[in-house]
């Protein structure tokens, strides 16, 4: 999927997000962009190359709430403190094997495997309690298609 495809996909979630936020105070997506600057430091600090769908989408829409899931934010905003892609990462998964993007809820994660420090393009579902690790999307622009955009 390119971003043209998923923008479309994704403007009604957009019209519902302001017209939640201007109804109700509550935005449907929170949109915590991040510069190429700051996803080129929490590369270099994690000591990976993310996915270019995924540095689009962080750069363009952002992370924290988009719809039905929750991406950690690249920069941590100050009612987020600690919940940010580097500091989740660092705790989770210091091995750098796994760089997790989303919680499932569950103690699970939603994320890019890692091989020679480059991360896939495929997501895959992370057990935290040891299971075989499950391929959920073929780029981060379907993830988010699937799982953020439910109908």
């Amino acid at each position: 999927m390119d971003l043209p495809e998923f923008d479309a996909l994704a403007e009604p979630l957009r019209q519902k997000s302001a017209a939640s936020e201007a109804e109700f105070g509550f935005a449907l997506i929170e949109g915590h962009t991040a510069t190429a600057d700051e996803i080129a430091t929490a590369e270099r600090r994690m000591a990976v190359i993310l996915p270019q769908k995924y540095k689009t989408f962080m750069m363009r829409h952002g992370g924290g709430a988009f719809g039905f899931i929750e991406l950690f934010p690249i920069t941590a905003s100050p009612e987020r403190y600690g919940n940010e892609l580097c500091t989740v990462n660092d705790h989770e998964f210091p091995d750098r094997d796994f760089v997790a993007v989303a919680p499932v809820g569950t103690g699970d994660h939603w994320g890019f495997p890692v091989t020679n420090g480059r991360c896939h393009d495929e997501v895959w579902f992370r057990f935290h309690d040891a299971g075989d690790d499950e391929l959920v999307a073929p780029d981060f622009l379907h993830f988010v298609a699937i799982h953020g955009l439910r109908p």
